[in-house]
């Protein structure tokens, strides 16, 4: 990693105990260039405890690696995903304001919403709706530019299992082409795959059928892995870990861009979830 400097944000984060007006307005002007805005979290320590947030900040270098600082969409993308499964209205609205500083469509977006509504529930897509739907009614698009890392590429059709989504009942045969699939893809079949095969195939269905059209119009098709590896490895899902590793294999992630993922839990789960995927899928990543 290169050399990080001690100025993050506008704020020498290497002095935490002295925090001086001229700091605390290149820190609001910062993120007033972004369109970001002041966010009231941040607000809160300035007023009262500038160092806490110095501390935040140093830190928050360290989430990912170099690769994403040049390209710092797919984290934003990935903010806007897990802030929508949270229902933090705030969050989704200057997170969409700070993508498109970055390059984003409109479509882009869409889809990351599209990928979040899976595990949402009605509470995000509430929130997604307040936060943003007028803002994507109004959304103009900035010009197009190289948003994403090399290699990652648009492919609607990535996920496809073979399934006959022409029609709602599970046969045999989808469920052949779906177990196929996985093996082929992530080199074993997920346990809640088996389960529902099992004794509930359509739910399978249903689900693959969202999941695999989740992405459709402007997100590379390494999108979907890395924002399910954060989101599992943010809510402790041992087996949804290790599943999305698989995937990010699969699609092209490599382990820097899957460790970028992984760090970027730490803001939303703490450290201590570390040890999980360190369990589940730290063979994965030292591949």
């Amino acid at each position: 990693m290169a050399r990080i400097s001690s100025i993050q944000d506008g704020l020498d984060v290497s002095n935490p105990d002295v925090t001086t007006p001229a700091e605390i307005a290149a820190f609001h002007a910062e993120y007033e260039r972004t369109k970001k805005g002041r966010l009231d979290s941040f607000e809160f320590w300035i007023e009262f405890r500038p160092d806490v947030l110095k501390r935040h900040k140093a830190r928050s270098r360290h989430f990912f690696g170099d690769e994403a600082v040049g390209f710092p969409l797919p984290v934003q993308l990935l903010a806007i995903h897990q802030y929508a499964i949270e229902a933090f209205h705030g969050g989704i609205g200057y997170e969409i304001r700070l993508a498109r500083s970055n390059g984003a469509q409109r479509t882009d977006i869409l889809d990351a919403l599209s990928v979040a509504f899976i595990h949402s529930g009605h509470a995000g897509m509430y929130a997604a709706r307040s936060a943003a739907a007028q803002a994507l009614r109004d959304y103009e698009d900035p010009p197009l530019c190289d948003r994403f890392p090399p290699g990652w590429e648009v492919d609607p059709r990535a996920f496809d299992s073979g399934m006959d989504y022409a029609r709602r009942d599970a046969t045999p045969k989808d469920m052949a082409a779906l177990m196929g699939w996985y093996e082929r893809t992530l080199g074993e079949v997920p346990r809640s795959a088996q389960l529902l095969a099992r004794h509930r195939p359509g739910l399978l269905k249903a689900y693959r059928n969202r999941y695999e059209h989740a992405i459709r119009d402007t997100l590379p098709k390494q999108m979907l892995p890395y924002l399910l590896i954060n989101h599992n490895v943010v809510r402790g899902h041992a087996d949804g870990i290790r599943e999305h590793v698989l995937l990010g294999r699969a699609m092209g992630l490599t382990t820097e861009q899957m460790l970028d993922a992984v760090g970027l839990a730490v803001l939303f789960a703490g450290i201590e979830v570390l040890g999980l995927v360190e369990e589940v899928a730290g063979d994965l990543l030292d591949l």
